[in-house]
């Protein structure tokens, strides 16, 4: 084998779930620095030039050009910089994801200057029309970088607190003894989330999180969820279902959903919860008969378990 076939055969051992694209968002990012680069060593009166005409549509003050090139060179030495690195990132970006991080630092540092310099300096519409190009591509830097990054084989020890405590406010404890075992309901859906990839266990991982600070954010608690007793993660929860914002609302009825299907499959539980298969067939019935009449939500409320 040449030694051509095993670097390839190396890198694309390397290669994580989002090469594929990223592979093509770095080399459209190369050949993008690359060609901006040129445009600016070539015609650099006729990059501020135009970038003037456009902000005039604006009402933006034109920037004045600049006689020397000293500016210029150290300019076109970062763009060279730049091009080079997303050029290095595109082969293999999930092995070479730490060249990632001075992509970004050096498109934040463009960035920011621009915008120090349009607060303090002058209004020029090349100031602004940097900040928001060279912030954006810093922030797809970052966000590449995190979605590269090593996958944890399942859910964190935090993680797996939140979804058991969020399981505990769900099927609460009847008298002394709880209905439902939390621990293995959050074996299960941890299990089910490892199945999709490995992506997948970090996505949850934030949605938990999210539902974790919903106390601290909204309800003007000074604990996160998991740590609060189980009689006011049952308020909490159940006041984020009936929010009317969709990011509050929705990530709670995505949970109930997972953790009621694991729970369900198990007939000492539905004998338990709702008393056998009967309540269950009893609410199918009434939703194909109102899928029969043409009838949309608002879908009658579960019955409260006593």
């Amino acid at each position: 084998m040449r030694d051509s076939d095993v670097q390839v055969e190396r890198l694309g051992a390397a290669y994580g779930p989002l090469d594929p694209l990223l592979r093509f968002v770095y080399r459209v990012l190369g050949w993008t620095f690359a060609v901006v680069g040129a445009l600016f060593f070539l015609f650099p009166d006729g990059t501020i030039g135009a970038l003037n005409a456009a902000g005039s549509w604006l009402g933006f003050p034109p920037a004045p050009l600049t006689s020397h090139r000293f500016w210029l060179s150290l300019g076109v030495a970062y763009m060279a910089v730049v091009t080079a690195l997303a050029f290095l990132i595109a082969p293999a970006p999930t092995e070479r994801r730490l060249l990632m991080l001075p992509l970004a630092i050096g498109k934040a540092t463009s960035s920011l200057t621009c915008l120090w310099f349009f607060a303090t300096h002058a209004a020029h519409f090349i100031y602004l029309a940097n900040f928001l190009v060279d912030a954006s591509l810093a922030l797809l830097a970052c966000l590449t970088y995190a979605a590269t990054a090593p996958a944890p084989p399942g859910l964190s020890p935090r993680s797996r607190q939140i979804l058991q405590a969020i399981a505990e406010a769900l099927f609460p404890p009847s008298g002394q003894a709880a209905r439902v075992d939390a621990a293995p309901l959050v074996a299960e859906v941890e299990g089910q989330f490892r199945s999709f990839g490995p992506l997948a266990p970090r996505g949850f991982s934030i949605l938990l999180q999210w539902i974790d600070w919903n106390p601290v954010l909204f309800h003007s608690r000074s604990c996160r969820l998991r740590a609060l007793p189980w009689q006011e993660r049952v308020t909490i929860l159940e006041a984020m279902e009936e929010s009317r914002w969709m990011l509050r609302r929705q990530p709670i009825h995505i949970l109930k959903l997972l953790l009621g299907l694991h729970a369900f499959r198990r007939e000492e539980l539905r004998s338990s919860l709702l008393g056998g298969d009967s309540y269950l067939e009893q609410k199918l019935a009434e939703a194909r008969s109102r899928r029969a009449r043409g009838e949309k939500g608002p879908f009658p409320r579960a019955a409260v378990l006593s």
